[in-house]
């Protein structure tokens, strides 16, 4: 990516991040006046020198594994993580799975019984071998699920695969009794390989639990007390350009002098927005697909499906039985009320038995007609909005002009649905989809048309479902998902973010 951005943005860059380095003696404690400092960079600004000098857009505002995404001369467009650490430095952290490290304590117990004894490094690993692999397999999963989510987030529903890279972009300051210089790096932001991991094994004897991987592009270490994965950067081995910092005089007499140049600063537009957790709801809100079967019931249109159904394969299957059992599922599913949550459970459960039951018949003609009865599909889902009434009473307008507001005594919105349209775009990828508030007391965001792409965009990319999989708690503590934003950005212009 370096050598493909602009050189007068990269000098921009370089003057910027230079600049604040040469302040370094102001805020060094230093024993020894003699002593040569190394250079200070600031995490922070050293994000916000990238994207100002590189016109990059902001990606760490949510929950996203990267922290900017850039356009280079060519048009390709990078997913950057920025980071920042000596050059003589060792791993560097890259991910923490806290919420996930429970269930994993029976493993990591038993990688410190297996060592207990042991003499040395190489029993330890000969002992623990599978459970580090097994680790590794369970770590480099849940990593690649992360970066796949935040790709979708940032590539939105427009774009193929191949149309980002991604690289870490990385900032190294000399070490301290070193001519002040920074070095500038680059590596590959890759998903681990999990198809070629190598255990290398435990770090010490004293600390079984902890030990390293390779996937032959990075070399990865996972501490047990802290949940942490860490990575290898390989410091002196990625360095692309390099900068000699010229430290101020007297670094005081800046800020001293601050005030005789500040000038009144500007105002800044505010979004108005809000944000709440995500609550799973079993057969609602991004778990509609996963509920009651939308079909017809006037007329006995239900049962008119399945006596046709059964006509059409009941001379066609081999297995009469079996194809019974399904005429009989079919008979429960259809033309039974499922209203509560435990009833609709229940529902499930014929479900999945009518569901095995089909695949003994291994007729996919059957099976698609038995999935359009039952389910419904596979990408149906609406954006709920907590607490929506008292939400819409509260912000009547957010959406649009009185798109919040409800006929008297009931709770169905007032205005009609062509009234109630506003564009969602999506945040960070950009993407704009027609959307409108729909339902009881406004409580759903669908969109107007192409119902699957958003919903393909949400269920397969963001939140990582294989079809008819339902979204459960543990995959948002997987994905580092807990709650969504929704900020207004102009009239009937609403963002959305995955926080």
């Amino acid at each position: 990516m370096w050598n493909k951005l602009p050189k007068h943005q990269k000098d921009n860059y370089r003057k910027l991040i230079t600049n604040f380095a040469s302040l370094s003696e102001a805020f060094a404690q230093k024993a020894d006046s003699n002593d040569k400092i190394a250079p200070i960079i600031n995490s922070k600004f050293q994000e916000t020198a990238f994207q100002r000098s590189f016109n990059a857009q902001v990606e760490d505002i949510s929950n996203s594994s990267y922290d900017a995404s850039v356009i280079s001369e060519d048009n390709t467009k990078y997913l950057v993580g920025i980071k920042s650490f000596g050059v003589n430095s060792g791993d560097q952290k890259v991910a923490q799975f806290k919420s996930n490290s429970v269930e994993w304590t029976n493993d990591f117990d038993q990688m410190r019984r297996n060592a207990k004894g042991k003499k040395d490094k190489e029993e330890v690993d000969s002992v623990n071998n599978s459970l580090y692999l097994k680790m590794a397999r369970t770590i480099a999963n849940l990593r690649n699920k992360r970066i796949l989510s935040s790709k979708a987030q940032i590539r939105g529903f427009k774009a193929n695969n191949d149309d980002t890279e991604d690289v870490y972009h990385v900032l190294m300051p000399s070490k301290k009794g070193d001519n002040p210089k920074i070095y500038v790096g680059e590596t590959s932001y890759s998903e681990i390989d999990i198809n070629n991991l190598n255990i290398l094994g435990a770090t010490s004897v004293r600390n079984p639990e902890n030990f390293i991987f390779s996937d032959g592009k990075h070399r990865y270490k996972y501490t047990a007390a802290d949940s942490q994965l860490y990575m290898s950067f390989d410091n002196k081995n990625i360095i692309v350009d390099s900068w000699d910092v010229k430290y101020i005089d007297d670094a005081f007499r800046v800020f001293e002098n601050l005030s005789d140049i500040i000038e009144k600063s500007t105002s800044v537009k505010k979004y108005e927005s809000y944000e709440w957790p995500i609550i799973v709801q079993p057969f609602s809100g991004f778990n509609a697909f996963y509920g009651n079967t939308k079909m017809a019931k006037k007329d006995g249109y239900r049962e008119y499906r399945i006596c046709k159904f059964r006509d059409k394969y009941k001379n066609i299957v081999d297995n009469k039985v079996v194809f019974e059992n399904v005429v009989n599922d079919l008979k429960i599913i259809l033309l039974n009320s499922w209203k509560t949550t435990e009833e609709k459970f229940d529902m499930v459960k014929v479900r999945e038995k009518l569901m095995s039951d089909v695949s003994q018949l291994k007729n996919n003609d059957l099976a698609e007609d038995v999935c359009s009865m039952v389910y419904r599909p596979t990408s149906e889902l609406y954006i709920p909005i907590a607490n929506s009434r008292e939400f819409h009473n509260a912000h009547p307008d957010f959406f649009g002009k009185n798109v919040g507001t409800f006929k008297e005594g009931t709770n169905k919105l007032a205005l009609p649905k062509e009234k109630r349209i506003f564009t969602l775009r999506l945040l960070p990828s950009g993407d704009e989809i027609k959307s409108y508030i729909n339902q009881d007391n406004g409580k759903a965001i669908q969109s107007i048309d192409n119902q699957e792409i958003l919903g393909e965009w949400i269920l397969r990319k963001v939140f990582q479902l294989k079809e008819r999989e339902p979204l459960t708690k543990q995959r948002l503590d997987e994905l580092g998902i807990s709650g969504l934003r929704l900020s207004k950005i102009d009239d009937r212009l609403i963002g959305l973010e995955f926080i």
